[in-house]
């Protein structure tokens, strides 16, 4: 099944759409691999001239796109060296991804960042520290969002400082001692895992969060309600006045944001939180996922057999490309309405926590539960891929059949735990010390086999566990023909 977005109304839809065919049309006239790629499908390009033939057009990812072709086949014209910067992203076992961008890439991305800071921290009146603790160098977003940072506070109308301590957290606290008193406030980067250490550290260090009126925004991962309470308890804010804690959603593929957690979407949260019925009226399950608005003329998205489809002109266009992050789409009306149904009125919500229901922006919003394709560990994606090259290690692999399900998990406390369920060979019973060595082998072969996820374990050792569960021969080839699957978390649970 397909469903697109809509931006509110009739009109509205019909323009992102007629976009999204626009971007499509220049890609096949101007991105050689583009070209290929159709031909390769069996789809003749002069055929694209009405979103019907748009939404006919072949569905792309990394395997049947990225890899096949080379980086400049996937450029505009072929013109990879007119990109003023590349970021990368994560690799799935091989090299990581690369992502250049040209300076007009930068318009879109800056405003709809801005619009998030001024509308949760008010930017334009308030002088501002930002700390940028997540992980640096080539990574789409830490770089992207200390790229989008020194462009809105190099703006005469907006003060603020942006420093970039990274994973260090000595660093990251270093910034905060030495410079935060002389702003009216400051925004902390980073990853829902890793902030509540931070701030726990912090703390015990001496800094005082709540006079320091610090906030913070997260992005790279999933954040439950439970670890957004404790971080706003480290800094002295209400979860329940939707203040102090925003996450954003983005992709490497934009080295951005594609959407982030507006009034609303934190409302909404709050209300599902404590009506579950609410939350499976919204979205099938009681289990709230990550919920962002979009503006779908910056990024047009589709759901395609619950998997979410990208759509964006860019250095690298991409038409249809799957994310394989799962979720589904809503429009601002069907949102209205079915909290009407559950009786709550979204604003007279906002009014008795002391927001303004005018802020509502009628912007359809985008919800994840999770990829089909991988985890995310302290914002690293672990690939399927990954993990089962980690279950053919010599040690192990005469032991398991390969098929295997992995999900995670983390706490309010930032610890993140990563399950493995493991199928043992036919004949092979599970002595006491074959799980401790299951655990121990996988999670070697991860940071083996994964530079980023090294990276991220080592500044995150005490806060990352694997457990690996060994199961009998046949329990999972009897659950259907994906026998290396990803558990959501309503699955898993």
């Amino acid at each position: 099944m397909i469903r697109a977005a809509s931006l509110g109304d009739r009109d509205a839809l019909r323009r992102a759409e007629r976009h999204a065919l626009r971007v499509a049309q220049e890609a096949t006239a101007s991105v050689p691999a583009y070209g290929r790629f159709l031909r390769r499908a069996g789809y003749d390009a002069r055929r694209l001239r009405s979103f019907a033939d748009f939404c006919a057009l072949p569905v792309m990812d990394k395997a049947s796109y990225l890899q096949p072709f080379s980086l400049a086949e996937r450029c505009r014209s072929g013109d990879l060296a007119r990109s003023y910067v590349v970021i990368t992203s994560s690799g799935t076992g091989g090299p990581a991804t690369l992502w250049p961008r040209y300076p007009e890439q930068e318009g879109p991305t800056v405003a709809g960042v801005r619009t998030m800071l001024q509308e949760h921290f008010r930017i334009h009146d308030r002088w501002t520290l930002m700390v940028i603790a997540a992980a640096m160098g080539p990574w789409a977003f830490g770089t992207g969002m200390t790229l989008v940072a020194q462009r809105i506070f190099s703006d005469p109308d907006v003060r603020g400082t942006v420093v970039t301590p990274g994973l260090n957290q000595d660093e990251a606290l270093r910034f905060v001692d030495q410079l935060a008193r002389h702003y009216d406030q400051t925004i902390l980067v980073g990853y829902p895992t890793l902030l509540p250490p931070l701030l726990e550290a912090g703390e015990r260090q001496g800094i005082a969060w709540r006079t320091l009126d610090a906030s913070a925004v997260a992005a790279g991962e999933p954040a439950s309600e439970a670890q957004r309470e404790r971080i706003a308890e480290y800094l002295g804010k209400d979860p329940e006045r939707l203040q102090g804690f925003v996450s954003v959603y983005g992709a490497s593929e934009v080295a951005g944001t594609i959407g982030y957690e507006t009034r609303l979407c934190l409302l909404l949260r709050r209300l599902c939180a404590r009506a579950p019925a609410l939350a499976e009226a919204l979205f099938g399950t009681a289990i709230m996922p990550s919920l962002v608005q979009y503006n779908p003329l910056s990024h047009f998205l589709e759901v395609v057999d619950g998997e979410v489809l990208l759509t964006m002109r860019g250095a690298v266009p991409l038409i249809r490309y799957n994310t394989h992050d799962r979720g589904g789409l809503l429009s601002y009306e069907e949102v209205l309405s079915t909290c009407r149904a559950q009786g709550y009125d979204l604003q007279e919500e906002l009014r008795a926590r002391g927001c303004d229901p005018s802020d509502l922006r009628p912007w359809p919003l985008l919800f994840v539960q999770g990829r089909s394709d991988a985890i995310t560990v302290h914002s690293v994606n672990v690939y399927l891929e990954e993990v089962a090259h980690a279950l053919e290690q010599p040690a192990l692999r005469a032991t398991n059949t390969g098929n295997f399900e992995v999900s995670v998990t983390s706490s309010p406390q930032g610890l993140v735990t990563i399950h493995v369920l493991v199928e043992l060979r036919e004949g092979v019973a599970c002595d006491d010390g074959l799980p401790a060595l299951y655990q121990q082998r996988v999670l070697a072969g991860l940071v083996e086999i994964s530079p980023r996820f090294r990276a991220t374990y080592e500044a995150s050792r005490e806060r990352t566990a694997l457990k690996a569960e060994l199961v009998p021969y046949g329990t999972l080839q009897g659950r259907g023909p994906k026998q290396q699957r990803v558990l959501l978390p309503h699955e898993a649970g």
